[in-house]
């Protein structure tokens, strides 16, 4: 799952977030419906304009774009397009291929574009093309955009997959949310997160379908040597319900607090401050350690998500004929399982050990 750098730790955005909503919480810990303002309103996800170009840049990752092909693009705009390269094969690429994919499409937009801002008129159909994206604009830009390059990798299979094990989560996941007075469509997140694997493991030591770091899973769930509830779908499903409606009732927006559950609550309500609640405002102008591209597109994705779950037979057509395979079973009942196997199988072989020992003893003294 990992997209880039996360923003602040799960673990401060939760303490924050539970210090700013500190009845929410409580309530929530005795198991009592919270029913958020934004439940009276029309929609409590609004798609600004402005956001029109990234979340079809999302849609378009995932479903339209496979894993072979490779998209660079602009960072901040992205729907500028450079070029979408296939790489060639079958399969998943490995990661010496990702590696020279990025390499190769960064350097060879890094040069066309610092060809064009040295002021050299655009030779051959490629530069001609990059040229009349800039259109109009000083060869200074050029320069800037030669610095804003980055290359993002199609998801179009990993993407229906997660749509099919969606099915086995997503009622059960629904009805949690539904208790506490949250809106269901929230369970979509959790395709951005992990694509609903419940064995989804990101470099940060994330875990779990709703990847919750261990200390922060702590505050929610059962995290010992044999279980880890993080892996537990319902377990992880209400937690990250309530760290979602407490981020809610800390921020007053869905839009900032989904990009919350990213960034961490403290974070956001420094950015909400700065820039007054405008979500708009806040992805276009805030500047902060670790506001980065993956934060500043986490609720694109989420919309971007929400409209291929709505019309998915539209993305991939015939899907609702297929059949999901079975989830394998939760690690956190394998894990007990293993242990207590292990605790009597060793138990008994030493039980064994222990009588073969004292007859052959019995034995060598007669």
């Amino acid at each position: 799952m990992p997209r880039g750098s996360r923003g602040e730790t799960r673990q401060h955005s939760l303490r924050t977030a539970l210090t700013s909503a500190a009845v929410v919480a409580a309530l929530l810990a005795f198991g009592a419906p919270v029913r958020a303002a934004n439940q009276l309103e029309h929609n409590p996800f609004p798609r600004p304009a402005e956001l029109e170009p990234n979340i079809n840049f999302w849609v378009n990752t995932f479903t339209y774009w496979g894993q072979r092909d490779f998209v660079i693009h602009d960072r901040d705009q992205l729907w500028r397009v450079y070029q979408v390269f296939h790489m060639p094969g079958q399969g998943v690429p490995d990661r010496e291929e990702v590696e020279w994919a990025n390499a190769y499409l960064k350097a060879k937009y890094t040069d066309i574009l610092n060809r064009l801002a040295s002021g050299r008129p655009a030779v051959g159909y490629e530069e001609e093309r990059v040229a009349a994206m800039f259109k109009g604009q000083p060869p200074s830009t050029y320069a800037a955009a030669a610095q804003n390059l980055r290359v993002q990798q199609g998801l179009r299979e990993p993407f229906h997959d997660a749509l099919l094990r969606s099915r086995y989560y997503r009622p059960r996941m629904e009805r949690v949310f539904e208790a506490m007075g949250l809106p269901p469509e929230l369970v979509t997140l959790a395709a951005v997160e992990s694509g609903f694997s419940s064995r989804a493991r990101s470099s940060a030591g994330a875990v779990g379908i709703w990847q919750f770091t261990r200390a922060t899973g702590r505050e929610f769930m059962r995290i010992t040597r044999y279980r880890d509830d993080r892996l537990d779908p319902v377990r992880s499903t209400e937690a990250a319900a309530r760290l979602l409606q407490a981020n809610y009732e800390a921020l007053g927006s869905w839009p900032l607090a989904i990009t919350a559950y990213d960034y961490g609550t403290a974070g956001m309500s420094r950015a909400a401050a700065a820039y007054g609640s405008n979500f708009v405002r806040i992805i276009e102008k805030y500047d902060a350690p670790h506001f980065g591209f993956a934060v500043k597109n986490y609720y694109a994705e989420f919309l971007a998500a929400l409209q291929v779950n709505k019309y998915q037979d539209k993305y991939f057509p015939g899907i609702q004929h297929e059949e999901a395979p079975p989830p394998r079973p939760s690690s956190p009942i394998l894990r007990r399982v293993v242990h207590h196997v292990r605790r009597h199988h060793g138990a008994h072989l030493h039980r064994v050990t222990y009588h073969h020992r004292a007859r052959r003893q019995k034995q060598n003294r007669t």
